[in-house]
């Protein structure tokens, strides 16, 4: 995938909305020293080529009851039928907030949420029911130190 370059004013718009997603087209062109009409067409770019994919509210997780945050790291056999049903329940499976695929060792890195210990012991057992799944490690995260996704990008988009 190639990299887009960004204009100064795109990178002013895309930062001060990581800092602020709420902020209005008047407060965007203020900021950034542009006029309104020129940050609602820059910013409809910006999502139109897929640079920015959309806005969302940051949620609160424990405050919403997921008390236990997990990661797994996953082995999977190689034939392809059992692969793709272990995929398809990982998918649709309302604990699974990320599926990445893995280079190395391990073919499938899960970040998962539960409400309770039951949960994700249900979940698990449930995962390795299915053939594809050859071996795996947990981690359940005790606590969280800094949870800022945004921080790398909000670096770049200042250079």
């Amino acid at each position: 995938m190639r990299e887009t370059e960004l204009k100064k004013k795109d990178k002013c718009i895309l930062n001060a909305l990581l800092e602020n997603g709420r902020l209005s087209y008047s407060e965007l062109s203020r900021r950034c020293g542009i006029s309104r009409q020129v940050a609602f067409v820059r910013l409809k770019k910006l999502l139109e080529n897929g640079v920015a994919k959309g806005f969302s509210v940051c949620l609160d997780t424990d405050k919403l009851g997921f008390a236990f945050n997990a990661y797994v790291l996953l082995i999977a056999k190689p034939e392809e039928k059992l692969r793709n049903e272990l995929s398809e329940f990982l998918r649709t499976s309302k604990n699974v907030r990320k599926i990445q695929l893995l280079f190395g060792r391990f073919d499938f890195f899960l970040e998962l949420l539960f409400h309770n210990k039951d949960e994700m012991t249900e979940f698990l057992r449930t995962m390795h029911s299915y053939g594809a799944v050859e071996r795996t490690e947990t981690f359940i995260v005790y606590q969280t130190m800094k949870d800022k996704p945004e921080d790398p990008l909000l670096a770049c988009l200042k250079e």
